[in-house]
């Protein structure tokens, strides 16, 4: 019988003795003792072989008769592997497990997107083929004469909807005036270009950092009327009154969206 030391084992399994106590333990195989020396304890051939397939490690070709210890050998004369050697060991070896999981996640990922998009595959063509016209007969002059008025019917253009100026709260702190004709203007709140641009339109958009709202100014009937914030929450619209273009600073407008933001709470 091949006798291997456990000290010889720990070296070429590349392990500590404490992880192959908790291999021996798991695979429920006992220590040997050496026939001619009871004191020395260690593993069959067969044994260590039996663990290196289980955990995934090679080993040099072992020899068929591992001789006899040395009665004057201790412990501190054998070889140990350093600490960070063994913890490198213990992570390459744990590699394998997380590449296999990393790829059964992938294949699952990639199975899914192939269930997806066969189905958007499918509903264009279906839609495709309900718009399909179907043939009709030559139609008759009475009809030839009505479809030009129903058709002219069916493409006249529904009622645009208007796109309003926006004064918003930006990311780093400051406000942003977009018109939707000129884009973003260049002027900063409460100057002089501000209170101008206010006089030429009749309504915008306020997003602040403390709410939202629409304003409107009737300009048609009351060049000079006040300007009133509304917005729409719960089926219900809720009114304020803003002042005249004058009084229309950024305080003025944080406090109005403050004010109609707390009729959520």
């Amino acid at each position: 019988m091949t006798f291997i030391a456990l000290t010889e084992c720990c070296r070429r399994l590349c392990i500590d003795g404490k992880t192959l106590r908790r291999w021996l333990a798991q695979a429920q195989l006992p220590v040997q003792a050496h026939p001619s020396d009871a004191r020395c304890k260690g593993l069959t051939r067969d044994q260590l072989l039996l663990l290196a397939r289980a955990h995934h490690r090679r080993l040099a070709d072992l020899p068929e008769q591992w001789p006899a210890p040395a009665p004057t050998a201790s412990p501190a004369a054998s070889p140990e592997l350093s600490a960070e050697f063994i913890t490198a060991l213990q992570t390459l070896s744990a590699l394998p497990a997380q590449i296999a999981a990393l790829q059964q996640q992938l294949a699952d990922l990639t199975a899914l997107v192939q269930q997806q998009q066969p189905r958007a595959s499918i509903t264009i063509p279906h839609a495709q083929h309900k718009a399909a016209p179907v043939a009709s007969p030559t139609p008759t002059k009475a009809s030839a004469r009505s479809r030009p008025a129903a058709s002219s019917r069916s493409k006249r253009p529904g009622p645009s909807a208007q796109v309003l100026p926006l004064i918003e709260y930006g990311v780093q702190g400051s406000y942003v005036v977009i018109c939707p004709s000129h884009g973003l203007l260049a002027f900063e709140p409460e100057s002089p270009a501000w209170f101008a641009w206010l006089v030429t339109i009749s309504s915008f958009r306020f997003v602040g950092h403390l709410g939202r709202f629409t304003a409107h100014r009737e300009v048609e009937r009351l060049p000079r009327a006040a300007w009133r914030a509304h917005r729409s929450m719960r089926s219900h619209t809720y009114n304020l009154r803003l002042g005249s273009t004058e009084s229309l600073t950024i305080a003025t407008l944080e406090q109005a969206a403050a004010t109609l933001h707390a009729h959520l709470m």
